[in-house]
């Protein structure tokens, strides 16, 4: 699957959040612009578009109104400010999706980034169908997305388990994970793949299906417990 790219504008008129972008999905490239005044601001906005723009500042001034309101209404705008003190009601504008207070950490900014993505960014982006063709021989066999439980590699090939089926994919589990859409599929081991949409249960090792079977969650894929864990909270609902 070819990523799908998100332009950001970071606002920081103060320098006291940084933002690593290492916490989000596969598939998901993401241009990230950072500049530290309001003139470049309204400068790049003129010219680019921006699907999130995230203002940080103390205070929110008549000119970041201004510029507020100049943007496009499909932006996505996060303001952060230390107090709720301000000129103008983040309510007026439609396209304020967040006003959040200070203190906040680079970890919970990020967060934050990835709750506007999932909830207003990724649902205006077309993904593939809800199915695909795969290789099971000298033939190409239809699978919904929908249908599948998980992925099991086999070699060179992969078991792919459906609810009362099993079908053997001729393609690496690599080829699989690039394909499959990363919103319901996640790797959590070299050998396995799981659909999001049928988990049961996370704990630290293993994940259980809804059709009662349990996968372990390779050591090196454990950091993917908390984006598991946020796909049930928001994506699935």
């Amino acid at each position: 699957m070819r990523p799908i790219q998100f332009h950001c504008l970071y606002v920081d008129l103060t320098n006291d959040i940084s933002l690593e972008l290492d916490v989000f999905p596969r598939n998901i490239s993401f241009h990230f612009t950072n500049v530290s005044s309001l003139e470049l601001a309204y400068g790049l906005i003129e010219q680019e578009y921006f699907e999130v723009i995230i203002f940080n500042g103390d205070n929110i001034s008549e000119e970041e109104v201004k510029v507020i309101s100049s943007i496009p209404r499909d932006t996505s705008i996060i303001v952060i400010a230390n107090d709720y003190e301000t000129i103008f009601d983040p309510h007026d504008l439609d396209n304020v999706i967040l006003f959040t207070l200070k203190p906040i950490n680079p970890e919970k900014l990020q967060n934050l980034l990835i709750r506007v993505l999932s909830k207003y960014v990724l649902p205006k982006v077309q993904h593939l169908n809800h199915f695909d063709f795969f290789p099971t021989g000298a033939e190409m066999t239809k699978i919904s997305f929908n249908d599948i439980f998980y992925i099991e590699a086999t070699g060179s090939s992969c078991n792919v388990f459906l609810l009362n089926q099993v079908i053997l994919v001729k393609e690496s589990i690599t080829l699989l994970e690039e394909r499959l859409p990363s919103k319901n599929f996640v790797r959590l081991h070299r050998s396995f793949i799981i659909n999001a949409q049928k988990i049961l249960r996370v704990s630290a090792k293993e994940i259980e299906l809804n059709n009662a079977k349990k996968l372990p969650i390779g050591r090196s894929y454990r950091n993917k417990i908390g984006y598991i864990s946020y796909l049930i909270d928001h994506l699935l609902l």
